[in-house]
């Protein structure tokens, strides 16, 4: 305990340190957008860096995980399964619960833009499935598909597990606290980073580039931070006696890297070590929940699902029925498990979703949405980042309390 007292503070320094580095890249893009024309290849190096080390980790923390003890950890997985989808319905809900009477879409006009010209995703269970089960893990390690690699690396740690192939976990933890090792050492560029990529973020935009946009952007925001406030915090507060100022103070770093970074790919090894250092969750919970959380809990597409749907429903005068919202429900509950296996990420989704559902011809509106993303994407990524702290906690205390 007494030697891991000083990394603590050095870990709750540099969170300062990023956090001011947010505020002055936020504030330097607007005042001085020039410069980031210049220095934004710096953001985009540091996080291909974090993505560089995400997929190592992840490899064998799933694996010692599932080697540790396969039983726990199958318990364990189905626990998070579970958990997730509870998460995801509730937030969906709550959104709902909020969007209805808002009625955020009613007397939205878009008269000017550019319409989206790209394509919806062709959905299938066959071609789902066959992007989880892949023919070739190299090739799917070098191409960071994260699902993949998760159930590679776990059925491989129940194997050796199961032959007792004790030099190859030993080797295997020996490459974790290399890649851990090599992870601190990059995420003291965090600073640096976080304030690059917000920068170029603001310069992109500008003040006043929004729009007829803005209003849509601060419903999708004031969506999350509900959720992160009432489904996140709340939760932990009650069956984790974690107390909001607690879990905002722990938690800082990994929310400024997942604002800054908008993918929860990158900010998996901040996840991990802040789960680990910040709250002392077990290795065995932490090295299955996480990862799985990065790659199929999306409680920000929740948020965004929700809002896309009732937003255009309301916009082009659909009456919203209890069987159009069940549907709209399950897709997007089927959605965001399926989003590892679709190209494009979150505004090809956003395009799939509401053809499904039957939307009409929406070309400006999705130029608009398209247009605006990367700050839409800021929120979702850091509430599902924000969810997958609050599930591993959650599954570690529910596993506490059952040895207990």
């Amino acid at each position: 305990m007494e030697e891991r007292t000083p990394v603590k503070n050095q870990s709750h320094l540099l969170s300062w340190i990023t956090l001011a580095c947010f505020a002055a890249g936020a504030a330097l893009g607007l005042l001085w957008p020039g410069l980031f024309t210049y220095i934004g290849f710096i953001g985009t190096i540091y996080i291909n860096l974090l993505k560089l080390m995400a997929l190592p980790i992840l490899f064998c923390t799933v694996f010692n995980a599932a080697a540790r003890g396969i039983k726990s950890a199958s318990r364990t997985l189905l626990k998070t399964i579970l958990l997730f989808v509870v998460l995801f319905t509730a937030s969906f809900l709550l959104c709902s619960a909020v969007y209805l009477p808002l009625a955020p879409g009613k007397d939205f006009v878009l008269t000017s833009g550019e319409p989206w010209s790209g394509t919806v995703a062709d959905l299938s269970l066959n071609g789902f499935l066959e992007s989880v089960f892949s023919p070739n893990i190299f090739a799917s390690l070098s191409g960071g598909a994260m699902l993949p690699s998760i159930l590679f690396a776990f059925f491989m740690g129940a194997i050796a597990q199961k032959v007792d192939a004790q030099k190859l976990c030993g080797l295997m933890d020996e490459l974790e606290t290399v890649f851990s090792r090599m992870l601190s050492c990059i995420l003291w560029l965090t600073p640096l980073g976080v304030f690059t990529l917000m920068g170029k973020c603001t310069a992109d935009f500008g003040a006043g580039a929004l729009g007829g946009a803005l209003s849509y952007v601060l419903y999708a925001w004031g969506g999350c931070i509900l959720v992160f406030l009432l489904v996140m915090v709340l939760p932990l507060w009650l069956f984790c006696r974690i107390d909001p100022i607690t879990y905002f103070r722990k938690t800082g770093r990994v929310l400024l890297t997942a604002l800054s970074t908008c993918s929860s790919a990158a900010t998996l090894p901040e996840t991990l070590r802040t789960c680990r250092e910040e709250f002392n969750a077990k290795e065995t919970v932490t090295g299955v929940v996480a990862p799985l959380g990065c790659t199929v809990h999306m409680c920000g597409g929740a948020v965004s699902f929700c809002l896309l749907a009732l937003f255009t429903a309301q916009m082009t005068g659909r009456p919203v029925s209890v069987g159009l919202f069940l549907l709209m429900l399950a897709l997007a509950e089927a959605l965001n498990m399926a989003a590892p296996g679709v190209p494009g990420g979150g505004i090809v989704l956003g395009a799939t979703y509401l053809s499904l559902l039957g939307m009409p011809d929406l070309g400006l509106f999705l130029g608009m949405y398209a247009g605006v993303y990367r700050l839409l994407d800021m929120a979702y990524t850091s509430l599902n980042v924000a969810g997958d702290v609050t599930a591993v906690l959650l599954i570690d205390r529910w596993e506490a309390r059952k040895k207990a």
